[in-house]
């Protein structure tokens, strides 16, 4: 998957930047695959999430001090992506009973 940083009128990274971050962001997508594939349990929507996290943090990075700071806060972007996959996919419960 080749991605690049995304293009939309809140983006202001200047290349630089954006390539940082696209060099640390491919540092830890071994991780982050693996983070998808557990979260929904299995690798079909895996790089879907991977591309949902790609496009949120790529549009304004913080800077951090420390490289864990930066894997952390690339898991916890990943994680609500894979969640809201989860949320979309999820078929409504059709044995709720009304009282």
């Amino acid at each position: 998957m080749n991605l690049k940083v995304a293009e939309s009128p809140k983006c202001r990274q200047s290349p630089e930047h954006a390539q940082g971050f696209a060099y640390r962001f491919s540092r830890y997508r071994p991780l982050l695959y693996s983070l998808a594939c557990r979260v929904l349990g299995g690798p079909e929507n895996a790089k879907d999430a991977i591309e949902r996290c790609w496009l949120m943090g790529s549009c304004n990075p913080p800077q951090f001090e420390y490289e864990g700071a930066f894997r952390s806060w690339l898991a916890r972007i990943l994680i609500q992506e894979a969640l809201a996959i989860l949320r979309k996919n999820r078929e409504p419960n059709v044995n709720c009973k009304k009282s």
